[in-house]
Formats: C-alpha cells, structure tokens, sequence
C-alpha cells in the first residue's frame, strides 16, 4: 500500500515491519492507536479477556472473550476499548502472499484477501457463530507464542486455513452493496468524534464543522455513505458500549445507561428493547447463562 493514497482525514498510516524470511509479527504485546489507522498487511486479533468496541470503517462491532477480528490492508479501524471495557488482545500482524509464496498455486482465490472487507463483511468473527475460526486463531497465537519444533510450518498451515474459511464469511456479491471510500474518508472526522465522545452531547452541526460541510451536506453524505443518520448511528454505537459494559461488568443498568451517553435510563431501555427485543436486565442474564 502506498502512504500517498491514504488521506489525512481518514485516520493515518501505521506500516508494520515484517521479517522477510517469515513475514509475520509474534504476539507481543502492542497498545493499538488511539486514532483510526491502516496497516501495510493483514492483522489478526484474538479477545482474551473483557469486551470492548471495535469501529472498522463505517462498521461497528462488540467484541467479547473468545472472538476474533480480521482485518485487511485496506480499512482503517480503531479499538476503542477504555475503561471501563478494558480487554487483553493479542494481534498478529503478517503476509499473506509472502508468508505462503511456494506453498500454493498463485492462482488460488483464498490469497485475495481485498475480497474480505467492505460494508457486509464481518470482521469480528464471534466464537459462539464460527468456533471453527476463533479456535483456529487461538492456536495460531499459541504456535507463535511456544515457538515450538516446526511452528514455521503450523503458523502457514493456519494462515491458509483461516483465509479459506474467511473467504467463506465472503457475502454473495449481489447482496453486497459497495459503498464509496471518498465519502467514508469525508465523514470519518465525525466517526472519529463519535468514537471517543459518544458518552457526552453529541451535536450534529459540530459533526458537520469537523467534517468541513455544510450541515444539509454532511446528513446527505453520512446517510449516502454509511446507510443511516447520524443520530441513528450514534445511538447505536452508545448501544454497541452498553452491551459490553453489560457483558462485562457489574455496574447497575442506570450507570451503565449514563455512561454510554443516554440521558435518560426510561430513553436506554426504549432503545435497547427496540433494537435486541429485550431488556438490558434480560440481555444481561442471559449473557451469563451462554
């Protein structure tokens, strides 16, 4: 990837030095940015402990132990998981093509990994949905870690598993809208905000100022490029936080309603039911059940 192709406004360039004989990052332990970035190669993670919030573009994804994230060399993405959502990652860092070049026909399509992102992608892969996929992604930290007798040849043996399985993740290309990447960089200034604000006020024409436009401009663009008003992806990014606070936590449902940036508790609840058809109390019984 070229740094002059990435735009200030959409977050930065964080290259990843990779080893030319072996082209992947052991998991050592690295504090992700604080600012939307994008790697020069693919990166895995894998949630060790807590639950936190992972923004990939325009999408937005709640990450619990046991999960897993995929991330390519062409979308910017943030962990926000501050207190009190801490969460233990590992992430891994690698080449796909190099790492694996010799060990497969050039031509094999699981090697294009620009197929696995976009708007319908999943990136974080649940344990409980694709077990398969997050057990493989724990091995592949533990080879890394033991550096056992031959963990060259497990670690490719994983890799190559992992991007044929994500391939499938892949949705149908007539159910995949595309979306533009001009206008995603134009409101990213906004998702940026959100990310880091969603527990106060947030105002709508300040979005608009930092995103440069007009306030007409900036719904018209946000709604066109990201499928939903900004107030809509607001709220539901204050509920993505409230999940993994109730997940995770023990704080009481009002504190946990006020420090996701509701104003109200009566206003989380109505929220909440409308969008998972339960209460915050329900939803968090049964997180401890499963």
């Amino acid at each position: 990837m070229q740094k002059k192709s990435i735009k200030a406004t959409a977050g930065f360039y964080d290259p990843i030095n990779l080893p030319k004989d072996f082209p992947v990052t052991y998991p050592v332990f690295r504090t992700p940015p604080h600012s939307p970035h994008v790697h020069n190669c693919c990166e895995i993670g894998f949630c060790r402990s807590g639950a936190g919030i992972f923004i990939v573009e325009d999408k937005i994804f709640l990450c619990r132990s046991g999960d897993a994230i995929f991330i390519n060399h062409q979308e910017f993405h943030l962990l926000e998981n501050a207190s009190p959502m801490n969460s233990d990652w590992k992430f891994i860092n690698f080449d796909p093509a190099a790492l694996l070049a010799g060990w497969l026909p050039p031509e094999e399509h699981a090697l294009d990994v620009s197929r696995l992102s976009g708007r319908n992608f999943p990136n974080v892969i649940h344990e409980k949905e694709h077990p398969e996929i997050t057990l493989a992604v724990h091995r592949l930290v533990t080879e890394l870690e033991s550096t056992d007798s031959g963990y060259h040849s497990a670690v490719r043996a994983l890799v190559w598993y992992l991007l044929v399985m994500l391939q499938r993740l892949v949705p149908a290309a007539d159910n995949c809208a595309e979306k533009n990447p001009a206008e995603i960089e134009r409101v990213y200034p906004a998702l940026k905000y959100i990310s880091t604000h969603y527990a106060e006020a947030v105002d709508i024409p300040k979005l608009a100022e930092l995103c440069k436009c007009s306030l007409s401009t900036f719904r018209r663009l946000f709604c066109r490029s990201l499928g939903c008003m900004p107030l809509e992806y607001i709220n539901e990014f204050r509920l993505k936080v409230a999940t993994a606070m109730l997940a995770s936590t023990s704080r009481s449902i009002l504190e946990i309603a006020l420090s996701s940036g509701f104003p109200t508790l009566s206003n989380f609840n109505r929220l909440f039911k409308a969008k998972f058809n339960k209460s915050p109390r329900n939803y968090r019984q049964d997180v401890v059940k499963n």
